[in-house]
C-alpha cells in the first residue's frame, strides 16, 4: 500500500500528526512518504512558515483578529480565499498524485485538504483521501473539505464540525494521533534518572518549538513559589528565551529537546501552551496539566475545550498559570478528576486508529482496481 501525507511547516503540529501516523504504517509495511504541500512545484514552505511564526509571535491579537475574521466567513456552502489561494499550485499537486500513484492521500493541513479537495471537485480525483483536524475545534475553512474522511480528536468535535456543515458520516472521532512513544508510560524514577532530577517535586515548562508564551517569566514565578521545587523548563528553538530562562536561579533551562515524553512523566504537573499536538502529547501520558497563555485563535479554541472537559486547567496569566500548577500538586482528587477526563475524552491508540481506517481505505481501493481490470 502506497501513502501520500501532506502536512506543512505552519506549526510543527501538523508535521508531528504525519510523523505520528507514518510511525505505525511502517510498522504495517506500508509504503508512506510525507511531502510538504507547499515545497511541490516552487518551495514556498519557508516563506509561509516565516509569516505563521512572525504573526503568532510579534502580533498575536492581529493573528487572533484573523482567526475570528476567518470563524465569520467560513462556510460549507461556499469556498474562501483561502481555498482559491490553495488551488494556485493544483497542477503541481496533481502531476505528483499522477507520478507517485498512491493508494491513499493523507492532508493533516488545511492547505493540502484544499487542493485535493479542488482535484476531486474539479479533476474527478477518486483516489481515497483523510483529512486530520490537529485542534480540538472544527477550525475554519475545514467545513469546505470533500474528503472521503476527516479524523477529529473527540467525538464532541465532531459535532461541531457536524454542526458546521462537515458530512457527519465522513467523520472519524478517533483522537489526534500522536507518536507510540507517549502511550508508554515512564516509571518516574526512571524519567526522572533520564535528567539528573534530585528533587521531590517536578514542575516541567514548555512553549511548543519555537517557545512561546511566557516561559521566563512562568518559570521564575513557579521557583518563587515553590524553592524546594525542580522547574525544568524547554525553550525550544528560541534562543532568546532560552538565554533569559537560564539566568534565572533555581530553573534548569532546555533547548529543543526530543525525549518530551520522559519530560512529561519525570514531572508532577505539566505546563504547556494549548497547541493541539502538544496537548495531546501531555494528555496520552494521564499527567496534571495546565494550559498557559494560549495564542489567541486556534489554541483559544483548544484552551476552551480542553479545560471545559475538565482534562486540563486553563491559565490566561503567570500568576494564574503558578497558582494552578500549585493547587493541582496540592490536591490529589482534582489530580485524579483530571485523570479521569483524560481517560474519557483522549485516545490513546488515535495514530493505530487513524492508519487502520487509511489501510482500510487503501484496501478498498485495490479491490476497486482489481474488479474494474477483470
Amino acid at each position: 500500500m502506497k501513502v501520500l501525507i501532506f502536512p506543512t511547516n505552519t506549526g510543527q503540529g501538523h508535521k508531528c500528526a504525519a510523523l505520528a501516523v507514518k510511525e505505525y504504517l511502517d510498522t504495517l509495511g506500508a509504503d508512506t512518504r510525507i511531502v510538504d504541500v507547499l515545497d511541490i512545484g516552487r518551495k514556498k514552505s519557508g516563506f509561509f512558515s516565516g509569516l505563521y511564526d512572525g504573526a503568532v509571535n510579534h502580533v498575536p491579537r492581529f493573528f487572533g483578529a484573523l482567526y475570528a475574521f476567518a470563524e465569520h466567513i467560513s462556510s460549507a456552502k461556499r469556498h474562501s480565499p483561502i481555498y482559491m489561494m490553495n488551488t494556485f499550485y493544483t497542477g503541481a499537486f496533481k502531476k505528483m498524485i499522477e507520478e507517485e500513484r498512491p493508494d491513499v492521500i493523507v492532508c493533516p493541513h488545511m492547505f493540502s485538504a484544499h487542493s485535493v479537495t479542488r482535484l476531486i471537485e474539479k479533476h474527478g480525483l477518486s483516489i481515497p483521501s483523510v483529512g486530520i483536524l490537529t485542534d480540538y475545534t472544527c477550525s475554519p475553512f475545514w467545513e469546505e473539505m470533500r474528503l472521503d474522511r476527516s479524523i477529529v480528536a473527540n467525538q464532541a468535535v465532531a459535532d461541531e464540525c457536524a454542526a458546521k456543515g462537515m458530512d457527519r458520516s465522513r467523520l472519524a472521532p478517533t483522537g489526534i494521533p500522536v507518536s507510540a512513544r507517549f502511550n508508554r508510560k515512564i516509571p518516574k524514577d526512571e524519567a526522572r534518572a533520564a535528567f539528573g532530577i534530585k528533587k521531590q517535586t517536578v514542575f516541567a515548562v514548555m512553549g511548543g518549538s519555537m517557545g512561546y508564551g511566557k516561559i521566563p517569566e512562568l518559570s521564575a514565578e513557579l521557583v518563587r513559589r515553590r524553592p524546594d521545587a525542580e522547574v525544568i523548563a524547554v525553550c525550544g528553538n528560541n534562543a532568546a528565551v532560552y538565554e533569559k530562562t537560564k539566568s534565572i536561579e533555581g530553573v534548569r533551562a532546555l533547548r529543543f529537546i526530543d525525549n518530551v515524553d520522559a519530560l512529561i512523566d519525570a514531572a508532577d504537573v505539566f505546563l504547556t501552551k494549548p497547541g493541539g499536538l502538544s496537548t495531546t502529547e501531555a494528555m496520552t501520558k494521564r499527567v496534571p496539566l495546565v494550559i498557559t497563555m494560549p495564542i489567541p485563535g486556534g489554541e483559544a479554541r483548544n484552551a476552551e475545550h480542553i479545560a471545559g472537559s475538565g482534562m486540563a486547567v486553563s491559565a490566561g496569566t503567570v500568576k494564574d498559570a503558578a497558582d494552578a500548577a500549585c493547587a493541582l500538586l496540592a490536591d490529589p482528587k482534582a489530580r485524579a478528576a483530571m485523570i479521569a477526563a483524560q481517560e474519557k475524552h483522549c485516545s490513546v491508540t488515535a495514530a493505530k486508529d487513524a492508519g487502520d481506517l487509511i489501510m482500510e481505505l487503501a484496501q478498498s481501493r485495490k479491490k476497486q482496481r482489481g474488479s474494474s481490470e477483470k
